[in-house]
């Protein structure tokens, strides 16, 4: 009896397993399913390298990466850039298993730009367009067993507008067959797709566009949580003409947003009476996203701010075509960067990435092709919709792009909502030199993209007007410049305007292209594409952590602690929905290394971890309940906020007091004065020798030999509004003191100070005390330095926030620690070598510099200077994407740092963060200098021999 019933469980499996192969929807890759699983096609091109002869090449790829073709960006001048310049054939067998009663279409994903299919000798179809998904039925043409496909791409087009759309663009041109190929099998009568529109509130609308059919009546619908759990009951209706409308409302969904990205799945049935003919799923989220004109966008009911920035599809390796990997990374970065948006600038992304932003939460607007030039009134539409009917059903996908700069056709706005059943929004993305609101008059008040603008057109649009305000390239990132650079200043304002969208950054990566040619370097075109907050492989730079900290949504008030510490921290919850009791707030109390420990980071001294009970965009207390007394003994406070898919969004670091480690010296000897040069010093091998006229310290020796530190301080500024120059007049001579152990060396209006006094102390400290007098105006920097020979320097170790430099107009990002960076050559848009070693660090506490000859210069910082290192290098024609800084080499203390610019225009241009500095009184300074202390007097001698 029992073994009856395993029979009849067994035939029942089979027959329901039978039925679901027989009415799911298959799909057999011709190609690898990314970049990473590419399979060989047989390939020929006419043109460039490796042309004229088959050969073979992965599918998917962009050409250029595999070694065929030119290297073409899209503002290149070329005279072979027509429809007939490079031409490839594919080719690929297959065997294929075809069944009777079955329709079978092949899908390209994306192939660049004109694509003729032929398949067994017949041709399939012709596509035009680079950027969209196409499909062409093959049944007819499709045989049982062996097949050959064959695929010729011509990477331009014959028609005009795709040329000028696509291939003049400002990024690098790609061509061939870069995204996935595959074989879709449906049954006769089938579900072709379906749109659907699922609201807030569990209102649940969907078209389902059918085809072939014949004996089909109904279509049934049932919906199910992330756990395969059936959610509300079935609904279904009968087939209609163009499509089938089911409604449904569903109770107690959780609604999807990019804080909690909770996502449904849809199974549909086509039935006739007595069978299942085709079964569909589709993934989708409930959530309502609104555009209040004259007001702001809403998700959910709730007013949020977009941030991100416009992302291009490409790795240096492989160009547009991406594994699955690339795109994990991509919206991973974003996530850690505290954005909530991305704009899939002047194409769609891939369909994978989208998937990655509806299952991890990002918000998208999502473009179609053009970059300056539109398409025109035949081949739009056909791209237009391949591109919503693709994407209609991504909870992530919040807006439309109608074409990028003057690439905007207004009479395709009404396409959109004919192929989005969610009726969302297409915007204009509108250069920086235009007027947004010339020749164009929607239905709809427009909202105000228009690209790059300065602080007062900022201030302007988000207070005196009353459009909803998203600039949708700001900022623009290149090299060191923009980014992160002004968007506090920026960001503050939009969170205090009625009117404000958010702000996209341009862009996320530098578009780079490896090239076999430039020796296997990145060829970012010169300053045309390094322009992102990261690097072209996604190497973080000084506005990567910048941004993340601008844009976190936590942020604590607090940033020193004294005794009087009582364990509560004031903090402000940004998140638009998740209140903090959702999130993991965790504190620790940390020591840091010492300037003479060989470790570097902090120890954990003690933690635990903190319940809070805020809401979304209110703000209160974080109180510390088991915080030791002992706490003022350790040297700063952490505390890291998790999210609620525990991703760390915030991390400060809290110095108690002033941080506990500093220069530990054991032994004491004094300063000895030179028998026969009163201005000369002797400590161990150590030799200072300071100039009897003014002071300064001349010249460092070791062994007698002389090193490269000499001239120390050297007064250093910039002026911006009045005439200046270096003061090199000494009035009187230095004179020298002692004070028990230590000598004092004074001098007076000496080399444009107003004093220098110098302690040389007994524990080998070397203390300067100083003040000058500038003219009264404005000034781009001001401080005080010691030359020394960059070739000289090897490494430095700090303890400070890091481990990024900043620009006055860019000190956010760093985190509290002590870091080691060894000098390596970093040149913006050509080599990536980050963190930074040379340009302006602070706050910092302590720095080491590893000199050659085994000599070692530390500095304390005792008046909150900035420090500078050596002369950071720009990158090649930065335009206003510079800065000011000394020619001088050497190590600077600043009291006035310089503010950087951004590609299109000038810093001064971005608020008062921006501006030269003015200094009309006396600045006072302080530091103290220390040289190879911690050396031991009497060297171990090494004796090569081992003994086994």
């Amino acid at each position: 009896m029992v073994k009856r019933s395993l029979i009849r469980i067994k035939l029942f499996l089979f027959v329901v397993a039978l039925s679901l192969n027989i009415s799911a929807q298959q799909k057999t890759y011709l190609s690898g399913e990314d970049a990473s699983t590419a399979v060989n096609w047989e390939f020929k091109i006419n043109n460039g390298r490796n042309s004229g002869f088959w050969t073979t090449i992965p599918v998917p790829s962009n050409w250029e990466a595999e070694g065929f073709g030119y290297y073409l960006y899209g503002l290149d001048k070329m005279e072979k850039r027509n429809s007939t310049s490079d031409i490839a054939d594919y080719r690929h067998e297959f065997s294929f298993d075809k069944k009777s009663g079955k329709r079978y279409f092949i899908v390209f994903q994306g192939s660049m730009t004109d694509t003729k299919v032929v398949l067994n000798k017949k041709e399939v179809g012709l596509h035009q367009g680079g950027h969209t998904q196409f499909k062409f039925e093959i049944t007819e043409q499709l045989q049982q067993g062996n097949n050959v496909l064959e695929v010729n791409v011509n990477n331009s087009s014959s028609n005009a507008s795709i040329v000028e759309a696509e291939r003049y663009a400002d990024y690098w041109m790609f061509s061939g067959i870069y995204r996935p190929v595959y074989i879709e099998e449906v049954p006769n009568e089938y579900i072709e797709r379906v749109a659907i529109d699922a609201q807030m509130n569990g209102d649940f609308k969907m078209h389902v566009f059918t085809a072939g059919i014949e004996s089909a009546k109904t279509v049934r619908a049932q919906i199910y949580n992330a756990n395969h759990e059936k959610v509300g009951k079935a609904f279904g209706a009968k087939i209609g003409a163009d499509f089938t409308e089911l409604k449904a409302h569903i109770d107690g969904i959780k609604p999807w947003s990019h804080e909690f990205p909770n996502l449904y799945t849809v199974e549909v049935e086509l039935k006739n009476e007595k069978q299942v003919l085709h079964s569909y799923t589709q993934k989708f989220g409930f959530r309502t996203f609104e555009v209040r004109d004259h007001d702001g966008f809403y998700l959910n009911g709730k007013r949020l701010l977009l941030k991100g920035a416009s992302m291009h599809s490409i790795r240096p390796e492989t160009g547009r075509a991406l594994s699955k990997t690339d795109m994990e990374e991509n919206v991973h970065f974003m996530k850690d960067l505290n954005f909530n948006f991305v704009r899939s600038v002047c194409y769609p992304a891939d369909e994978y990435f989208f998937e990655l932003c509806d299952s991890l939460g990002l918000l998208v607007l999502d473009e179609l092709p053009g970059w300056w030039r539109p398409l025109d009134k035949k081949v739009g539409p056909k791209i237009l919709k391949e591109l919503v009917v693709r994407d209609v059903n991504h909870p992530s996908v919040i807006l439309w792009g109608n074409g990028n700069h003057m690439a905007h056709t207004p009479e395709f706005d009404s396409l959109f909502a004919k192929w989005d059943i969610q009726k969302r929004r297409p915007l204009k993305n509108e250069a920086k030199s235009n007027d947004i609101f010339a020749n164009y008059n929607p239905e709809w008040d427009i909202v105000n993209t228009t690209y790059y603008p300065d602080y007062a057109t900022v201030k302007k649009n988000l207070f005196e007007e009353n459009h909803i305000y998203l600039p949708n390239e700001t900022l623009h990132a290149l090299y060191d410049g923009g980014g992160a650079a002004n968007l506090k200043t920026y960001w503050d304002m939009f969170e205090k305007s009625k009117v404000g969208g958010g702000i996209t950054i341009w862009a996320l990566y530098d578009e780079g292209f490896m090239r076999n040619d430039m020796e296997y370097t990145v060829d970012t075109q010169g300053n045309k594409a390094p322009d992102g907050i990261a690097g072209p492989s996604g190497e973080k730079k000084g506005s990567s952590d910048a941004v993340r900290e601008i844009w976190s949504p936590v942020v604590i008030a607090n940033d020193k602690l004294n005794a009087d510490f009582n364990g509560s921290l004031s903090v402000h919850n940004k998140f638009t929905f998740a209140n903090l009791n959702q999130c993991k707030i965790v504190w620790k109390l940390i020591d840091f290394a010492n300037p003479d420990a060989g470790s570097n980071g902090h120890r954990t001294i003690a933690k635990g971890e903190i319940n809070a009970d805020i809401k979304a965009g209110e703000k209160g207390i974080l109180q510390i309940e088991d915080l030791p007394e002992s706490f003022i003994d350790n040297d700063a406070l952490a505390i890291e906020v998790y999210d609620m898919q525990g991703r760390l969004v915030y991390d400060k670091r809290m110095p108690i007091t002033q941080p506990k480690n500093s220069f530990r010296v054991a032994s004491h000897k004094p300063f000895v004065q030179d028998a026969k040069d009163a201005f000369t010093f002797h400590n161990g091998k150590i030799t200072l020798r300071f100039d009897e006229n003014s002071g300064v310290l001349s010249r460092v020796f070791k062994k007698q030999k002389p090193t490269s530190l000499r001239n120390f301080p050297f007064l250093t500024f910039k002026a911006d509004t009045v005439a200046t120059k270096n003061n090199t007049e000494v009035a009187s001579k230095a004179k020298i003191t002692k004070t028990g152990d230590a000598f004092i060396i004074e001098a007076n209006h000496s080399k444009g100070f107003d004093y220098l006094k110098w302690t040389l102390k007994s524990n080998g400290e070397i203390a300067l005390d100083y003040a000058y007098t500038l003219a009264s105006g404005k000034y781009h920097y001001a401080g005080i330095g010691i030359e020394v020979n960059s070739k000289n320097v090897l490494r430095k170790r700090w303890l400070g926030e890091g481990p990024w430099r900043i620009w006055q107009n860019r000190t956010q990002g760093g985190v509290l620690d002590v870091y080691a960076v060894d000098k390596k050559v970093n040149i913006p848009g050509q080599v990536y070598n980050g963190p930074e070693f040379e340009g302006n660090f602070a706050p910092w506490n302590w720095v080491v510099f590893y000199l050659n000859n085994r000599l070692n210069l530390g500095f304390e910082n005792k008046t909150d200077v900035t420090l500078g290192v050596l002369n950071p290098v720009n990158g090649f024609m930065p335009k206003y994407a510079s800065w000011h800084y000394p020619e001088q080499e050497g190590f600077y203390f600043f009291d006035v740092i310089s503010p950087v610019g951004s590609k299109w225009k000038p810093a001064k241009v971005f608020g008062p963060d921006a501006q030269p500095v003015h200094i009309d009184k006396q600045i006072k300074g302080s530091v103290s200098m220390f040289i190879d202390w911690n050396r031991m007097e009497e060297g171990i001698k090494r004796v090569d021999v081992e003994v086994e």
